[in-house]
């Protein structure tokens, strides 16, 4: 995440000084159309950005988050999220309640070479070292950061430039995605949680050098298979993966008997050849619960896909 006033990384005051008044929750204008004012104008709602506006908003500042998605994005994929972490949502809400919406105590991870099964990580390890992770769908995690409700959500609406003041940044310039409606918001603070284009960053002056994993991800939501351990990840190793270009499958347990599951492939398997949909169906045809995982879905056809990057910001 980047906060910026000026042309460098570290923010620097507007000449508009922050209200200092008690953050309420407010109702996102009907019209972008307008221009406002607020404390702080967090630019992409994600979990970093709603964690930051919730915190900001608890300690009495007025807080606008924009986030381009009118609606929670559409499917699942599985991520891991370390204590220190968990320690900050858990101060934002109950345990229990991130643990019924969003997120699961992972117990172990597996590995199935083909042949057995090859415990990686165990229960008791991860007693010993004193760690415990938890598997969870960002998206969700992301959603329920976003109606914690101590800052304003204005959804479907983007940040299409910088505003700046005698140097400084001092907002931005937003458009409703649906309407094409233009408006502006002037802040005390602009932070950037937009991702690898950010906007934010590039007006601060940081620049980050940025390139794609050599392989994409497709992933889905499953029923949790009764033939895997409760709260335990597995990784099934695909034995055609040099020639097909599909590396295997893994699911990362969720909350109510649900899983991720995600496939690492490179970029050739979209071209649907059928020496790749080939592999793909002895790959799912070879084990019970792999098939029972899968069902009827198609390679690619069926999964959301995933492209992720990787980069180091040059300031």
């Amino acid at each position: 995440m980047e906060c910026g006033q000026g042309g460098d990384s570290a923010a620097r005051p507007s000449s508009r000084p922050a209200s200092g008044r008690p953050a309420a929750k407010r109702q996102a204008s009907a019209h972008v159309g307008i221009r406002m004012t607020t404390d702080f104008v967090v630019v992409g709602g994600g979990i970093g950005g709603a964690v930051l506006a919730e915190l900001l908003g608890r300690g009495g500042k007025q807080v606008v988050v924009l986030e381009r998605s009118s609606a929670p994005p559409p499917g699942v994929r599985p991520e891991i999220l370390w204590p220190r972490t968990m320690e900050v949502l858990f101060s934002l809400g109950p345990r229990e309640v991130w643990e019924l919406e969003a997120v699961l105590p992972l117990r172990g991870v597996e590995f199935h070479d083909g042949r057995r099964i090859v415990p990686l990580i165990t229960a008791d390890l991860l007693r010993d070292a004193g760690v415990q992770p938890f598997s969870t769908n960002p998206n969700q995690t992301r959603e329920s950061l976003l109606r914690l409700g101590s800052f304003e959500l204005r959804r479907g609406v983007e940040a299409i430039a910088i505003l700046k003041e005698k140097g400084r940044i001092a907002g931005v310039r937003i458009r409703d995605t649906a309407t094409r409606e233009e408006g502006e918001i002037e802040a005390h603070y602009t932070v950037g949680d937009d991702g690898t284009q950010s906007l934010v960053r590039k007006a601060c002056g940081i620049d980050m050098q940025t390139r794609e994993f050599p392989m994409d991800f497709v992933c889905f939501e499953c029923a949790w298979p009764a033939a895997v351990p409760a709260a335990t990840a597995r990784f099934w190793l695909n034995a055609e993966r040099r020639t097909s270009g599909i590396a295997g499958l893994a699911i990362v347990p969720l909350p109510n008997a649900r899983g991720a599951g995600l496939v690492p492939l490179l970029s050739r398997v979209f071209d649907a050849t059928p020496s790749a949909e080939a592999s793909w169906s002895r790959f799912c045809a070879a084990d019970p619960t792999v098939r029972e995982v899968i069902r009827d879905r198609r390679l690619p056809h069926d999964f959301v896909r995933v492209r992720r990057t990787e980069g180091r910001a040059h300031s």
